[in-house]
């Protein structure tokens, strides 16, 4: 039974680690700075 739980908390891990490493190499893509949702609220097109 312990073994299962490991198997799923390094699976859950895994799953942690390339969403990170896909959201990191997204980042590096787009050149804008990423501006957050108050300041664009408050920009006026």
């Amino acid at each position: 039974m312990s073994l299962i739980k490991v198997g799923i908390i390094v699976e859950l891990l895994l799953l942690f680690g390339v969403f990170l490493w896909v959201k990191k190499l997204n980042s590096k893509k787009s050149r804008q700075p990423s501006l957050s949702k108050k300041l664009l609220k408050n920009l006026k097109f």
